[in-house]
């Protein structure tokens, strides 16, 4: 728990230190513009693309390939809608084809590994 506040307090700091040095470079009114758009892009991208998850997960459908997309679609509109210029920046690059080649294969060791890990109970009653 103490590692999540510090790796919190950290995040915070950096993204105090970029709204400080974006604002000065760029000044008040595009900083705005910038954080208002990505959140409506994030928004659009969570609803539109990101809602694809569920229904293929609802009806059935797990291909992999699409899930994947589906689930970057899902991270990085949540990414955009979470006010900073270092979660835009991810989410934008979550949102990139190219960038996404490059994690989905992590993301395919990742939850390969975390379902061995799993434990399932099974409760009678």
């Amino acid at each position: 728990m103490r590692k999540f506040i510090l790796y919190w307090a950290l995040y915070g700091l950096i993204e105090l230190i970029m709204y400080v040095w974006l604002f000065q470079v760029i000044g008040f009114w595009p900083l705005l513009f910038i954080q208002i758009a990505s959140s409506a892009f994030g928004i659009f991208i969570f609803k539109r693309l990101g809602g694809n998850l569920f229904r293929n997960l609802r009806d059935g459908r797990t291909v992999a390939p699409y899930l994947l997309d589906s689930l970057c679609f899902f991270i990085a509109g949540f990414l955009l809608i979470i006010p900073g210029i270092i979660t835009t920046i991810l989410g934008l690059l979550i949102f990139i084809p190219f960038s996404r080649k490059l994690l989905k294969p992590k993301l395919t060791k990742w939850l390969g590994n975390q379902k061995k890990h799993t434990q399932y109970y099974y409760f009678d009653m």
